[in-house]
């Protein structure tokens, strides 16, 4: 079993890690606290297909984030979330190994015209979607088995 989610204070707040095993094939194990998420590729692309892709995990991670805000803010407005759906669509870019722009949309039924309008213009708010509305630097780099570097 692989200990993933660490959080460690830094001068900005909290930071999130998490790390992936390695299983087979194009296969990973990701766990964090007692979840455990499977990532991998479909069959066609030579996979076992028991898992998420890296992208679809990314889309997941973008509706689950926009969907958990629209659940607080339904509540504070004492507003139902019976029947509640995100869909979220990413196209790729033209720019090979890249996705284009995001799509996601919010199924909230019940809701009048102006409440719905109302909603959208709180949707500025949420940890995954300003991650990828706004520059971050992505930095990688490569270790050999039993170092590790903290970023």
């Amino acid at each position: 079993m692989v200990r993933n989610l660490h959080s460690r204070k830094a001068r900005t707040g909290t930071i999130l890690e998490i790390s992936l095993q390695h299983t087979g094939g194009a296969r990973f194990s990701a766990e964090a606290r007692h979840h455990r998420v499977w990532l991998d590729q479909p069959a066609e692309d030579g996979a076992t297909d028991q898992g998420m892709t890296p992208a679809e995990l990314l889309l997941a991670s973008l509706g689950g984030c926009v969907g958990q805000y629209v659940v607080q803010y339904l509540g504070v407005h004492g507003l139902p979330s019976d029947g509640l759906a995100v869909r979220v669509a990413a196209q790729p870019a033209a720019k090979q190994l890249h996705l284009g722009g995001f799509s996601v949309e919010v199924m909230v039924p019940g809701l009048s015209s102006s409440q719905l309008r109302a909603l959208e213009k709180s949707f500025g708010a949420g940890l995954v979607q300003n991650a990828l509305r706004f520059e971050n630097p992505v930095r990688v780099t490569a270790t050999s088995a039993g170092t590790s570097k903290k970023p």
